[in-house]
This record gives structure tokens, C-alpha cells and sequence, in this order.
């Protein structure tokens, strides 16, 4: 009994302590993007939920970054075509299965306006399917890319699909 009271105790004890240093990270990321928004007005804000992103075959050393608050890559690129090159995971769960699925290395090229803000994603519906279900909420789908994953012995229908958010 006292090993369990022992364990809760140190349990809470460390959830007190890191929940305000959570917050305050995030509230930091969050502050942080909006800084990077701000100082790059004249671009294109894109927002890459991948590993290993590179924008016209150069790597993030050359291109102005920042990581948001769900930890995707946004970058910053002048107005005009782009070719965006990464890795692209998503996690589904269907009843009590989850599914992690994970695209290799590909590479896709993007027209982009200055002053938009944009977000490129894996999904496991289509835009069509998505605006559906979300009525509209999830901007203007520019791009979508349907692919095909073996993933667990399984065939999986994904798209990669690029959203102007405003």
C-alpha cells in the first residue's frame, strides 16, 4: 500500500511540476510562429507535417524555418512554383487498431502566392471526403496527391494534400 501512495506521489509531483513548463513552451512555439508569420509577410507561409523536408532540393539551412506548435516544419518561401521533397507519416485510429503510416522520400511541386499561409499534409481521406466531414473547415485544397502504402501486409489508400488556409 505504501509503494502505490509512494508512486501516485511522485507521479503528481512530477505532472505539477511539468505541466507549467509544458505551458510555457508552448505558449514560447505558439509566440514564435507568430514573430516568424510577421517578419516574412512577403512570402508564402508553408506548413510541412514531414521528416527530412527540403524545398528545392536544399536543406533547411537555406531556407528561414521555424517548428510550430504541433511540430511540423513552416517555412518561408517567395511567391511561385516549388519543389518540396520529405517524408510523410500519419497516425490513424480505427476502433481500438492504430494505424502509423509512413511514405517514402517524395517530392511534389507547389504554386504558392505571397501573403497566403499554406499546410501539407498525409491524410487517410481525400480532400473531397474531408471537406465532407468538416464542412468546409479545413481550406482550400490546391493539391492532392493519392497514394498507395503497404502497410502490415495491408494496401492503404493515403493523399498528400496541400491546403491554402486563408
Amino acid at each position: 500500500m505504501t509503494k502505490t501512495m509512494i508512486i501516485s506521489t511522485v507521479m503528481t509531483l512530477l505532472w505539477t511540476l511539468s505541466f507549467p513548463i509544458m505551458l510555457f513552451i508552448l505558449k514560447k512555439r505558439v509566440n514564435s510562429v507568430k514573430k516568424f508569420s510577421a517578419n516574412n509577410r512577403n512570402g508564402a507561409i508553408l506548413h510541412l507535417y514531414g521528416k527530412q523536408v527540403k524545398v528545392d532540393g536544399s536543406s533547411l539551412v537555406n531556407v528561414p524555418f521555424t517548428t510550430g506548435k504541433d511540430l511540423e516544419i513552416i517555412v518561408t518561401v517567395t511567391p511561385g512554383q516549388h519543389t518540396i521533397e520529405g517524408i510523410f507519416e500519419s497516425t490513424e485510429t480505427v476502433g481500438t487498431k492504430t494505424r502509423n503510416v509512413r511514405t517514402e522520400k517524395l517530392s511534389f511541386n507547389l504554386s504558392v502566392e505571397a501573403g497566403h499561409s499554406y499546410s501539407a499534409a498525409l491524410y487517410f481521406y481525400s480532400a473531397e471526403e474531408r471537406a465532407d466531414y468538416y464542412k468546409g473547415r479545413t481550406g482550400k485544397a490546391i493539391l492532392e496527391i493519392p497514394l498507395t502504402i503497404m502497410e502490415d501486409s495491408d494496401y492503404i489508400k493515403v493523399y498528400i494534400i496541400v491546403y491554402r488556409e486563408d
